[in-house]
Formats: C-alpha cells, structure tokens, sequence
C-alpha cells in the first residue's frame, strides 16, 4: 500500500484513497486505528512462506525443470567435496549440501531440541552414523555381550502389551 494513499485524520481515523473507485462508487476507506492496523495483520505473510509459486514447468517437482534451471548438480566438483553435493571437510561436520530440503535426523534433534547427538559424550568430537541396526537378533547379540538387557522390561507381566490377536479377542468378546 503507497503512503500517499493513507492519511490520518484529525479525529484519529485513517482514511485510505483506494487505487481505482470501486462499481458502487466507493473511492476511500475509513477505518479507526485499530481497526487499520487488523487489516494490515491480515494482510502480512507469515515468516518464511513463499511469496512466488512457480507452476508449469518451473514448478519444484516438475519433470523438465532440470532441463531449464540450472541446479546443483550442474557445478562441478571440487577438492574435498562428495558426489552427493556434500562438502567433506573440518568446516562442515555436518556434510550436508547447502542448499538441501530434507534434513538429517542429527541435524532435527539439535534445531528443535537443541540436543546434540552426535557429540561424543567422553571427548565431545563429533562422532559419525556408521550404521543403522535393524535386525532384532543382531541387536540382541549385541546387547548380550555388552552385558545389556535385550528383552524388554515389562512393567506388570500380567499385562503384555496389545497384539492384533489380543484386540480381536477382545472385540468379539
């Protein structure tokens, strides 16, 4: 909204000049003070939307996009840096490409609990995700031998957690 179209009235009140008189012949608005500043809340963007959506080709997740904007994967690569975009260095701990839209799961964890999982907790380094363990019984070998329970520890064993079995049972019943 231009400023030269505003003006504050002795009375208190705004009056605004509109751009174009309207079909009913309305060419200025009258608003008390508070009531302006409601319809300017309305108006404001929350932080970090998109204000351009591109659709048609340019859209994010169109097929030929590629073909036309020029990408990450158009610059070539540099001394330290991952095929996957990712830089590899002392600076970067967390090797994530800059301008990347998923997240690590580390990355999560520190930016909406501010905790830090990945810092070792004897020296403090950073320590790396090696693998992800999703086999129970090498799980379980695992726990064994560092001496760690690896059945889960029931609260009141007369009360074993719900199985699809146990819900239909007690549905029928």
């Amino acid at each position: 909204m231009a400023q030269d179209r505003l003006r504050l009235l002795a009375d208190g009140r705004v009056l605004v000049q509109l751009k174009r008189v309207w079909a009913d012949g309305t060419s200025h608005l009258l608003f008390e003070p508070l009531e302006f500043l409601e319809k300017l809340a309305a108006l404001t963007p929350r932080p970090r939307i998109n204000l351009i959506l591109y659709h048609g080709i340019l859209a994010p997740h169109a097929r030929w996009r590629s073909r036309i904007v020029p990408g990450l994967d158009t610059q070539p690569l540099d001394r330290g840096q991952s095929p996957e975009g990712g830089r590899a260095s002392a600076d970067d701990p967390t090797g994530r490409p800059p301008h990347t839209r998923h997240w690590r799961w580390a990355d999560l964890l520190r930016r909406a609990f501010e905790m830090d999982v990945l810092a070792c907790p004897v020296c403090g380094n950073r320590m790396r995700l090696l693998a992800t363990l999703e086999d129970p019984r090498v799980v379980e070998q695992i726990l064994t031998h560092l001496g760690r329970p690896s059945k889960p520890v029931r609260a009141d064993p007369a009360h074993p957690p719900p199985t699809s079995a146990n819900l239909f049972a007690d549905t029928l019943a």
